[in-house]
C-alpha cells in the first residue's frame, strides 16, 4: 500500500514504535516483579495448614520397596497413615495421645502416645516442610504459573539432598539409609499462589544405594481440603487396649 501524506506515515510509525516499547516495557515489569525464592520459602513456611494429604514412593528397577500415604487434620489434630513396606505393613490411627495400630492386616491395637511422639512429623507435614530449603534459596529459581508461582529446583547439589533426607516429614515413614547412599539427581517444585499459601509440594530423588538406583518421591497435595477426619468407630471398637492388659 502507498502512502500519499509522508506526515501520516512517520506519524503510523511512530505509534507503532511506542505501542511494542510500551508492551515490551510493561512484560519486563512482569516478569521482573517475581518474589526471590527466599521470600517463597520464607514466607510459605510459616502458615498453618487445616488439613493435607501426602504420598511417598521409594522404587528401584520399577518395583515398589516402600510406599506411605498420610492424611491430616489438625482441629482436632487426627493423623492416618497406611505403611507398605518388603515385610511390613500397617495402618496407623492418631488422636490426641491415642494410637490405634495394625499390622498386616491383624487386629487393631490402641496405644497410649508420650508427648511429642508425632510432633515433629506434624510439625514437618504443617509449614516445617520447607525450612531446610530457606538456607539453599540461591539453588530454586522462580517461575509465574498464572497468578500463582512455582518455586522449582534441578540438580545434584549434595546439600540439597541432605536438607531432604534430614527432614521428618520425608523420611519418619520412609527410612533411608543416607551412610549408603550416593545422590544421583534431585527435583523439586513448590507450587504457591500469591500469598505464598502452598498448593502442592513434590519431590523426586534418585540414587544409588547399595549398587541399585533407587528412587524416592514425595507429594503434598489437598492442602486444606479434606473437610472432616475422623477414624471409625469400628476401629475404636474392636481395638485391644495394650494399655490395660500391661496393668494386668
Amino acid at each position: 500500500m502507498r502512502f500519499k501524506n509522508k506526515k501520516l506515515l512517520l506519524g503510523l510509525v511512530a505509534l507503532l514504535a511506542l505501542c511494542l516499547s510500551a508492551c515490551s516495557q510493561k512484560s519486563t515489569k512482569f516478569g521482573d516483579n517475581l518474589p526471590s525464592a527466599k521470600t517463597i520459602l520464607t514466607k510459605a513456611q510459616k502458615a498453618n495448614y487445616n488439613s493435607m494429604h501426602a504420598t511417598w514412593y521409594e522404587k528401584s528397577n520399577g518395583k515398589t520397596l516402600q510406599k506411605a500415604a498420610v492424611q491430616y487434620t489438625s482441629k482436632p489434630t487426627i493423623v492416618y497413615a497406611n505403611v507398605s513396606a518388603t515385610s511390613n505393613h500397617y495402618k496407623m490411627w492418631v488422636e490426641g495421645e491415642n494410637s490405634y495400630i495394625q499390622m498386616k492386616g491383624d487386629h487393631w491395637f490402641k496405644t497410649t502416645a508420650k508427648a511429642g511422639t508425632y510432633s515433629s512429623f506434624i510439625q514437618s507435614l504443617n509449614g516445617n516442610l520447607l525450612i531446610p530449603f530457606i538456607p539453599l534459596h540461591k539453588q530454586f529459581k522462580v517461575k509465574r504459573n498464572g497468578n500463582n508461582y512455582a518455586l522449582i529446583y534441578k540438580g545434584n547439589n549434595k546439600k540439597v539432598w541432605n536438607a531432604i533426607v534430614s527432614d521428618a516429614a520425608v523420611t519418619t515413614l520412609i527410612g533411608i539409609d543416607i551412610d549408603d547412599v550416593k545422590p544421583i539427581n534431585t527435583e523439586i517444585q513448590v507450587d504457591v499462589d500469591k500469598n505464598y499459601n502452598v498448593n502442592d509440594v513434590k519431590i523426586a530423588s534418585s540414587y544409588k544405594d547399595d549398587g541399585q538406583k533407587k528412587t524416592l518421591t514425595m507429594n503434598v497435595d489437598q492442602i486444606d481440603q479434606i473437610k472432616k477426619l475422623s477414624i471409625p468407630s469400628t476401629v475404636k471398637k474392636n481395638s485391644v487396649d495394650l494399655g490395660k492388659i500391661d496393668k494386668k
